[in-house]
Parts: C-alpha cells; sequence; structure tokens
C-alpha cells in the first residue's frame, strides 16, 4: 500500500559518538509511520538522496553532505595521506596523531555550511540510554555561534580555579553544562558549533593544570592565563581587576615568640591597605568587602629589606625560614633589640605585635603625662608634653610614629614594654596624629578643642584655649530651645526653629574663629539661614564684605534672595565678559556674589581683597584637592570659611578633606595623612574606630538636617513610574539598533575586555536611551522616517487634558530634547519657559521668578537636569516629570526637590517616564538588584559603567 507523505518524513541525523570512529557523523533519516508503526531507516547523503529531500539546501550545504558519505570520508582520507607524505623529512609526529587533528578539522569545516542552513531541515540525533543502547531522538542544530569565555575564582584552600563557559545570545553557561563531542557541544537537544580553534584550546586545556596553589599562581598565569586572553575573555576575579595596585612597599616587622625563650621577626610590606609576606611572588590578589584589587609586589624593595633585616644580626643572614628568631638573652645582650628597635622606627619601618608577646616584661609603671600650653598664634596652639614610665621620657616623634602604625606599647630601655592605655588613647592620639612634632611640643589647630567638649576639667588639654563665655553659650544653644542670638535687624522673615538654630550656629562658630559646613537636605533653607548669618556679621561688623561663590545658574537666585530676605545688604554679582575688577575692590558692595569659574580667572585680584565670610555654595565643587578651582579658593583672604552643601560626601570620605581644611586650615593635616588616616580605613574597611574618631573631629562644624527630622509639615511627595509603550513603529527602530549596538559592544567586549570597553558601552546606552526619547534624536540616516515618539505624546496627553490648571516642571538630561519638546508645545499651543546650560544667569533668575508669580499663566517649565538641579526654587510647581530618569537617583531627588521644599503648600507628584521593554526598564531593575547603583555614592557615568559585570551588560541590553 502507498505511504502517504504526511506518514513519511526526511530529516538529517547526528551521530557525535562515531566522530572518532567511521567519522560518518552525518546521515539521512527516513522516519515512516505505517499501520501504528514507525520504522527508521537511516540513508547515506548521496546525490540522489540529496536531489529527492534536501533540493531547497545551499550549494555549499550539499556538497557538505556528499562528503558524510563512507566515500566521502574515504576521500578525504585520502587527500591527508598525501599531505602527510609531503611533510618535511625532519617531521617527527606519528600519522596517526597528524590524521586525527586533520580529520577533525576537515569535519568541523564540512559543519559550517550545515550550520547556516540548519533551520531549513528537521534534525534527529542518535543519544545513549542508561542502558548504553543508542536511541534516535529529535534534535535542533542552532545557527548562534558560541563563544569559550574564562573566568578564575579561589576555593577555600585559597587555589585558583580555571573555569570555561560558552557565551552566546547574551548568556553565559559553563562549559560543563554541555555535552562535549568534539568541536560539537549539546544541551537539552539543541547542538552548537564551536571553531575549530575553539576545539583546540578545549583539547590543550585538558593538557594543562585547571587550578593553581598559591605557589603556583606566577607560573598559572603566565602558562595558562596570559596565553587564552590572547584570543579569549577572561575573566580575572582574582588575578587582574580594574584596579591594580603599583607603588613602593611599606616595609614592616610583626614579632612574636617561640616557646618563651625566642624573639621572632617576620618581615612583611604594607602595599597600601595590604600585606604581603613570605616568599615574593610578582602578584597577589586581595578582596575587601567584595572588591578585588591585584598587587604587584616590588621584588626590589622587599629583597632590599630583607638585606637590611639581615644585617642586623649575624645569625640572620644564615636563616631561610622566611623570618628570623633570636634568643631573649641574646636580644638582650649590650641592649641589642633596643637599638634594633629605634634604628627601625628611625627607618620608618613599622614594629607590630608587641602588644602580642607574652614573655617580654611588660613595664610596673603606668604612662604618666604632663601638658602645658606655651602659645597661641593666630589658630594653631602649641603645648609641650612630657611622656613618661618611672623615670624615663619618651621621645614624642617616637610615640607619633607608633600611633601611626596603631600600636599602644612603648619599648623601654630596659627592655621592657610601656602600655598607652584607653585613657591615654583618647586624651592624647589625636593630639599627636594631627600635631607637628617639635623635640617635646607638638602644634595643633586650636579647632580639636571642640572634641573636647565633654572631657572632665582634670582631663582637659586644649579646651582652655577657648573663652569659658563662648563654652556656656554652646551649651545653651545645644541644650535649650530658647533663642541664643536674636535675628539681626532689617531680616524680612520668619525663621523655622531648625532655621533659627542653623543661624545661630554658625554665629557661634564665627564668634569662635572656626569655619562652617551647612550640609542640610536640599530645601531646607540654606540660602535664608546664610543670609540671616551674614547680616549677623554686618550688624557687628558694620564695614565687613563678604563674598559668595556658586555655580553660575544660581548667581541671580542668590541676589534676589538677598533682596528679598536683607534688602539693607548691598550686593552685586561679578560675572560675565563685561565684569569690572572694580566691583572685587568696591568698599560699598557688601556681598559680592560670584561663580567658581570666575573666581578661578580673577583669584589674583581677589586674593588681595579681605574677606569676612567667603561662603561656598554646592561645596563639593571643590573636593578635589589638586583642581584649580580649589587651590584659588585656598588663596582667598576668608575671616570665616562657609560650605553650603546638601551632599558635601558624593563618591567617598576623602571627599571632605578639601572642603573641611578650606573651612578649618591644618585641622587635618595633609592629604596623605587624611587618606591613610581616615578615608581608606572607613571606605575600604568600614572601621568603626574611624567613623566614630572622623565624626568626633568633625560634628561640630557640620550640620546636617533631613526633611524627615525637621519638616514634618512639609506637604507629602509622591513618586511614581509613568509607564510608556512605544508604538511598533518606534519599537521595530529601537529592536533593530538595539541588535546593531549588541552586536558590536560585545564584540569589542570579546577584543578588549569588559574594562577598556567603557565607552563603547557609553555610547551604545546613550543611543537608546535618545531612541526611547524620541527618533529624532539620532542622526537622520538611522531614523528610517520614524518620528514618533510615545514620551512626547503622553507628556503633551498630560499637560492638555489632566494638568491644566498645575504647574509642571519637565526635566530632561538632553538639551536637544527640550528644543523638541519646545517645538511640539508650540504646535499644541502649550505655553512654556525653558533653560538650559545656555542660558544666561540673570535670564534664568527672572524666567524662575515670574513662574513663581501666583498671577502668572506659564505652567510648564522645561529644564535641563544638569543646570537646574540645585539651588532653584520653583514651588508653585506641584507636578514634575523626569522625561529621561537615569542610574543617579541623588541627580534626581535633587531636581524633584525644586518643587518639594520649603514654602510649598501642595502635595507633590512626581513621575519617571520609562519605556516598557527597554535599556530605561533594566536600569530600574539593575538598580533594584544591586542598591549601590542606586545610591550617591557615584556619580560619573563611567562609575556606572565600571560598576556592571557582562551578566549586566548583557541583560541591558536584552
Amino acid at each position: 500500500m502507498a505511504v502517504s507523505q504526511n506518514d513519511h518524513k526526511t530529516v538529517l541525523l547526528l551521530s557525535p559518538h562515531r566522530m572518532l570512529t567511521d567519522h560518518q557523523v552525518v546521515e539521512s533519516l527516513h522516519i515512516i509511520k505505517e499501520k501504528g508503526k514507525t520504522d527508521y531507516i537511516a540513508c547515506k547523503p548521496d546525490l540522489q538522496e540529496i536531489k529527492d529531500y534536501y533540493s531547497h539546501l545551499s550549494k555549499p550545504a550539499k556538497e557538505a553532505l556528499v562528503c558524510f558519505t563512507r566515500e566521502g570520508v574515504r576521500d578525504s582520507k585520502a587527500a591527508i595521506r598525501i599531505k602527510f607524505d609531503k611533510l618535511p623529512a625532519g617531521n617527527t609526529e606519528p600519522y596517526e596523531v597528524f590524521f586525527q587533528k586533520a580529520i577533525t578539522r576537515r569535519l568541523c569545516e564540512l559543519f559550517e555550511p550545515l550550520k547556516s542552513q540548519a533551520a531549513q531541515v528537521k534534525w534527529y540525533h542518535k543519544i545513549q540510554t542508561e542502558n548504553g543502547n543508542l536511541q534516535s531522538a529529535p534534535c535542533s542544530f542552532s545557527p548562534l555561534r558560541p563563544m569559550l569565555q574564562f573566568e578564575v575564582t579561589e576555593n577555600e584552600e585559597n587555589e585558583l580555579l580555571l573555569r570555561s563557559f560558552v557565551f552566546m545570545n547574551g548568556s553565559r553557561l559553563p562549559l560543563d553544562h554541555f555535552n562535549r563531542h568534539q568541536f560539537l557541544v549539546e544541551t537539552g537537544g539543541e547542538y552548537f558549533l564551536l571553531t575549530y580553534t575553539d576545539y583546540q584550546t578545549l583539547e590543550w586545556l585538558k593538557l594543562m593544570p585547571q587550578k593553581a596553589s598559591v605557589n603556583g599562581r606566577a607560573a598559572f598565569e603566565e602558562n595558562v592565563l596570559t596565553r587564552l586572553q590572547d584570543n579569549y575573555t577572561v575573566k580575572r576575579n582574582l588575578l587582574q581587576t580594574g584596579e591594580k595596585v603599583e607603588i613602593i612597599p611599606r616595609n614592616r616587622v610583626v614579632l612574636s615568640e617561640i616557646h618563651p625563650s625566642y624573639l621572632v621577626f617576620t618581615p612583611q610590606w604594607l602595599y597600601d591597605d595590604f600585606t604581603a609576606d613570605g616568599p615574593w611572588t610578582a602578584a597577589m590578589s586581595v578582596t575587601i568587602n567584595g572588591q578585588t584589587r591585584q598587587v604587584l609586589r616590588n621584588k626590589a624593595a622587599e629583597t632590599a629589606f630583607i638585606q637590611l633585616l639581615e644585617s642586623m644580626h649575624e645569625s640572620f643572614a644564615r636563616q631561610r625560614n622566611g623570618y628570623y628568631y633570636i634568643s631573649f638573652d641574646e636580644a638582650r645582650k649590650k641592649q641589642w633589640f633596643l637599638k634594633v628597635y629605634h634604628r627601625l622606627l628611625e627607618l620608618d619601618v613599622e614594629v607590630a605585635g608587641m602588644d602580642m608577646l607574652q614573655h617580654f616584661r611588660y613595664s610596673s609603671f603606668k604612662v604618666a603625662t604632663t601638658s602645658t600650653i606655651t602659645n597661641k598664634e593666630n589658630n594653631t596652639v602649641t603645648v609641650q608634653l612630657s611622656v613618661r614610665f618611672g623615670k624615663e621620657e619618651i621621645a614624642l616623634s617616637e610615640l607619633q610614629k607608633l600611633l601611626y602604625a596603631g600600636q599602644h606599647m612603648v619599648l623601654l630601655k630596659d627592655t621592657s614594654l610601656g602600655v598607652l592605655d584607653d585613657e591615654w588613647l583618647q586624651q592624647y592620639s589625636m593630639l599627636l596624629k594631627h600635631g607637628k612634632v617639635v623635640k617635646n611640643t607638638v602644634t595643633v589647630s586650636r579647632w580639636l578643642a571642640f572634641s573636647e567638649q565633654h572631657v572632665p576639667e582634670d582631663r582637659q588639654v586644649l579646651k582652655p584655649v577657648i573663652d569659658a563665655g563662648w563654652w556656656q553659650q554652646w551649651e545653651r544653644w545645644q541644650q535649650s530651645p530658647a533663642p541664643v542670638y536674636p535675628l539681626p535687624q532689617g531680616i524680612n522673615a520668619t525663621l523655622r526653629p531648625y532655621q533659627q538654630k542653623g543661624y545661630e550656629w554658625l554665629a557661634l562658630l564665627a564668634a569662635a574663629g572656626a569655619g562652617a559646613c551647612l550640609a542640610d537636605d536640599m530645601g531646607l533653607g540654606k540660602t535664608l539661614q546664610t543670609i540671616c548669618f551674614l547680616a549677623w556679621q554686618t550688624q557687628h561688623k558694620p564695614h565687613a564684605r563678604h563674598l559668595i561663590i556658586c555655580p553660575s545658574s544660581l548667581l541671580f537666585n542668590w541676589q534676589q534672595e538677598l533682596k528679598k530676605f536683607a534688602p539693607h545688604l548691598r550686593s552685586a554679582v561679578h560675572y560675565g565678559p563685561g565684569r569690572q575688577l572694580q566691583h572685587i575692590r568696591q568698599k560699598n558692595i557688601q556681598v559680592l556674589i560670584t561663580s567658581y569659574g570666575t573666581v578661578r580667572a580673577d583669584i589674583d585680584a581677589l586674593q588681595e581683597q579681605a574677606f569676612d565670610v567667603v561662603a561656598l555654595d554646592e561645596s563639593h565643587h571643590i573636593k578635589n584637592p589638586s583642581a584649580q578651582i580649589t587651590r584659588a579658593v585656598n588663596q582667598l583672604q576668608a575671616g570665616f570659611g562657609l560650605a553650603l552643601s546638601g551632599t558635601p560626601v558624593m563618591n567617598n570620605t576623602f571627599d571632605l578633606y578639601a572642603q573641611m581644611s578650606f573651612l578649618l586650615p591644618g585641622m587635618f593635616g595633609n592629604r596623605e595623612f587624611f587618606k591613610r588616616e581616615y578615608a581608606d580605613a572607613i571606605d575600604r574597611l568600614q572601621d568603626e574606630v574611624k567613623i566614630k574618631a572622623l565624626h568626633k573631629l568633625t560634628s561640630p562644624f557640620l550640620l546636617r538636617r533631613t526633611k524627615q527630622q525637621v519638616a514634618s509639615d512639609l506637604p507629602p511627595k509622591t513618586e511614581m513610574v509613568l509607564w510608556c509603550t512605544m508604538k511598533p513603529e518606534q519599537k521595530a527602530l529601537y529592536d533593530e539598533i538595539r541588535e546593531s549596538i549588541k552586536s558590536s559592544v560585545f564584540l569589542e567586549i570579546e577584543k578588549d575586555g569588559l574594562g577598556k570597553s567603557t565607552m563603547a558601552l557609553l555610547q551604545g546606552m546613550l543611543r537608546l536611551r535618545q531612541l526611547c526619547n524620541s527618533p529624532l534624536l539620532l542622526p537622520e540616516d538611522q531614523q528610517h522616517n520614524c518620528t514618533e515618539s510615545i514620551k512626547t505624546s503622553l507628556l503633551i496627553e498630560e499637560l492638555t487634558n489632566n494638568l491644566k490648571d498645575h504647574k509642571v516642571l519637565v526635566f530632561s538630561q538632553f538639551a536637544s530634547m527640550l528644543n523638541l519638546l519646545a517645538d511640539a508645545f508650540r504646535e499644541e499651543g502649550i505655553t512654556y519657559y525653558h533653560f538650559d546650560g545656555q542660558t544666561p544667569p540673570a535670564q534664568r533668575a527672572e524666567m524662575a521668578n515670574n513662574f513663581q508669580q501666583p498671577d502668572n499663566k506659564v505652567n510648564v517649565f522645561l529644564i535641563s537636569l544638569k543646570a537646574g538641579n540645585a539651588g532653584l526654587n520653583l514651588t508653585a510647581a506641584d507636578y514634575v516629570f523626569l522625561f529621561d530618569p537615569w542610574w543617579n537617583t541623588a541627580v534626581q531627588q535633587q531636581a524633584i526637590d525644586r518643587a518639594h521644599r520649603i514654602g510649598q503648600t501642595k502635595n507633590v507628584f512626581a513621575y519617571k517616564m520609562i519605556c516598557k521593554d527597554t535599556i530605561e526598564e533594566r536600569i530600574i531593575q539593575l538598580q533594584q538588584k544591586k542598591q549601590q547603583l542606586a545610591g550617591a555614592l557615584v556619580i560619573e557615568d563611567e562609575g556606572f559603567v565600571k560598576s556592571l559585570t557582562e551578566e549586566d551588560v548583557s541583560f541591558l541590553f536584552s
């Protein structure tokens, strides 16, 4: 009986188990169903078979099928034999080895044209069942090209492990997730074709070690990882990270004991905060708080230190244990240990572990200290200090080095150990660490006296340098709600209680000669508090002149606020190409307002003038001590330094250094000291002791109140996402460009690694974010005649239908997007104000003032996110649209707080406009997954990109 077409189908049959036997890996398989029975008939794919069943395939694919027959394999073998016979006479490779390589390469080549046609036919494969039999089952052959990637991890025994991965279509799976048949890998019945080079790499790796002990890391790096990295992405979690530490190490000796009679010296080297010891290796990897750094060890420096230690005693050079030991008796002979100890300190070698010794005698004397203030000059205090154990006085320079090294023991002349107890450390360690030691005196900033506020009188060292009457006022300010100072005359404002406290705090610190950082939350009235303080200063010093330095966008805002709240203060703006230097010298100008850029340009003229108060608005502009603007600001003559910033710490603790050094010169030592003593210990190690110590130092001079703490009457703020679903034309364009960018980005990552692909990632993300806003932001040749913007349509719909009677702020990062919105608004008859970074400051202030007027009918304000996210008071608005939200939520909050601030009486609604199933939604999901990306500690685009893994990048472009 004839067989109907529906009961007969022809597929290609894969037999990967034959790869190393008869090499007939592909056959034609007929599956015939008749009378409830299924027959599987394998046929060789000869010319007639191909003509009958595979004529729709490409010519290369049909030619490849013929080569998989017995005759085709025989011809391939003959060609290989001829090639072998033509090899030079010196070839020593056996024919069997040569043949196996050559036939595998040939089969791999034959699969290439089949892979490109894989979707045009059905596939089956023969797989081995649990009982060892072969069974035919459906499978598929993927057209995707898998890529090999590698990753280095570390196990509990500190061994490095090499892991192999297969990367394709944005996903990465371990190689052991696949079944591998030479150059074919299979998972879940789907086959993928490796390149022959990838196959060779995996075969080579089978002969190489897959792990390395601590001592074998250098060889593992050279013999395996470096060779792999020539052609593949190798994620070196431990051996190579984005940050390398390559510095001259500081030398340290750790003291310990062997039994009760031997003293041991163990050399160590400090690379920043990372400690190296033991035999020298080229590099070591250290992970702290999830961040891994590659420490490149300096062989010359370490060898020099070893030679120094071996020169200390004649027996040391003969010891080969990586440490040096000496008997207690020998160490005490002729005060050898005492001399070596002091010699090491003189050479700036840290000596650690003394407090762990059990058998060296501890001194029976407690530390005794006397202090006398011998000189007060400007803002420094000189203290004569005597520290003794019994009759032995300790050199202050030695004490300072010990404290820098974190040591609390002092070696005395009789080889006993003097203990610096906790009480002594609390009283004197900060004094010595922050001071300049000369013989038996230490000179420090007089503002260290603030740290002794609650210290009992008999333990005070510096507190007396500040007048007792002032301390009484300070205590009253802290403990009593009653005003310490009345508002100065001429102030047109009623201050809230916390604003009154802030103004008084500034006045108190000015009276003490210190500086201040007012770090209140955005929108709590830092400007008003500052103006009250300037008026107070002017009331007590009628001829005083003050300088306000701020971003150019806030110049006229400051001038208007001065006129509003303190009209009796004569102010002027010094800014722009037409500015006159005579402004700087005019005595009748009581408050001069200028920008950071102008200060940098006019510093020669400005530094000649004495200002009673120099106020820095958005003071994080000087967080970099090396920046020109920071150096310029520090050249100003300021009787009182005032910093204003809702975010004085934006990146890390070191941001505080330049700002606080401007306010309190000399108090925090040099930048290297601050970085070592506080910034690194806090940011890298989360050292609670150092956090408390820095807080103790800064808290009198840094005042921060949040809205939750002090503005309970502020109306609520509601934040939500306004989801935008692209219409088919815009979505099709997005998907097309996304795929193009994705391919380009991953090619670059594969070639150069993720760390070197930052710019490609940023540019790719930028294009997709622009496309989410509007295709018109792309170059014309990339728009494909698509002009529709779903976000623009939704925004106009909201403004015309739901928000006619509300005032609205619209923020965008792209000035060109604001221009497109302006064009669309004009077409719809929507009136608006509009400013970006190119708008002159005076014009910005005029628009902001007009917008705030109750009778003003312009209800929409288009604002550049970068130019308008700080300083502006736009409380007339109660709706805020973030047209293109980005990863930095702190910047977005600053923008929203243009409306949600003191003076706002209405509920504020803020909408983030997010396109569904795009990079914008992926960024939100990543922020939720990785909370650190949503914080304010990273402020630059590159910081965001550097925090991403390859998996994150794949997710963003999915």
